[in-house]
């Protein structure tokens, strides 16, 4: 399949990605951004598995974060630990359901697709992404009109 190399075509591409795999988000009785915390405390170490680093991490404010995490809480999927490093915190942590259900994740056909790249392209996809979104933010930074993402 050959596509023109303009940068709005690449956008258009990138756009369509975006589109069908946030759509495949939902399934297993989640939305996207359950499964985007879900992914991301499935990852993460004590010292970050706290509402507020999530928050940060993606770019969103502590009350849309706390939104996806409480409904992973209701759901049986995350509970609250508390934090051995900080007697007054608490720490996410998944559930043996939550990591059955990580099993599942529907971003695992993403990740099927990046694996039948060749290898030397990798990397400068990679940059490439991490460059976008870096812009994205910077772009939009303070701008009060910008959204953020739902629950």
């Amino acid at each position: 399949m050959k596509h023109s190399c303009t940068s709005r075509a690449v956008a258009e591409l990138l756009t369509q990605v975006g589109r069908l795999t946030h759509s495949r988000g939902f399934t297993g009785g989640l939305n996207p951004a359950q499964w985007m915390a879900l992914r991301y405390f499935s990852q993460a170490n004590e010292s970050v598995a706290t509402v507020m680093k999530f928050a940060e991490h993606y770019g969103s404010s502590r009350g849309t974060a706390s939104q996806s995490i409480s409904a992973l809480v209701r759901k049986g999927y995350l509970v609250r630990q508390p934090s051995r490093g900080k007697k007054s915190s608490h720490v996410l942590v998944l559930t043996e359901a939550g990591r059955m259900l990580i099993e599942h994740d529907p971003i695992n056909h993403l990740i099927d697709g990046i694996e039948e790249l060749p290898d030397a392209k990798k990397p400068v996809f990679a940059e490439s992404l991490e460059f976008l979104i870096r812009h994205l933010f910077d772009a939009h930074s303070g701008d009060p009109d910008v959204l953020e993402p739902s629950e």
